[in-house]
């Protein structure tokens, strides 16, 4: 199963990518930004890619993704990413999502630099 050294390493291969603690749980965040986060348990993720792909993602294979709402906004809900059954999911789609996400909060210009590295 994937776990939390997995997850680490795929968020920390990305730049100005910071581990902090985000509502006592283990997160990566760019920018100030969380993007992916381990959730209690352990059991599960919360990557914060755009609402598209965690639509997507979750049409495909159900059993692993989930989207994620929280209340609040206009709309009585706000959007906060995919939810990931670790024991489910494979490490190159896990890998895929998690620079999804980072993509999806890193500035702009902080992308454009990575890109232009590799």
């Amino acid at each position: 199963m994937i776990g939390l050294e997995d997850i680490r390493q795929y968020a920390m291969a990305f730049p100005e990518v910071e581990e902090m603690p985000h509502f006592r749980l283990p997160s990566f965040k760019v920018n100030g930004k969380p993007f992916a986060l381990l959730e209690k348990g352990d059991a599960t993720a919360i990557i914060s890619v755009g609402q598209a792909d965690a639509q997507a993602a979750a049409a495909q294979d159900p059993e692993v993704f989930e989207e994620v709402w929280r209340a609040g906004g206009p709309n009585g809900r706000i959007f906060v990413g995919v939810r990931v059954v670790l024991a489910k999911v494979t490490a190159e789609r896990l890998r895929e999502l998690t620079e999804l996400a980072w993509r999806h909060k890193a500035p702009k210009r902080l992308v454009t630099s990575f890109d232009k590295g590799h």
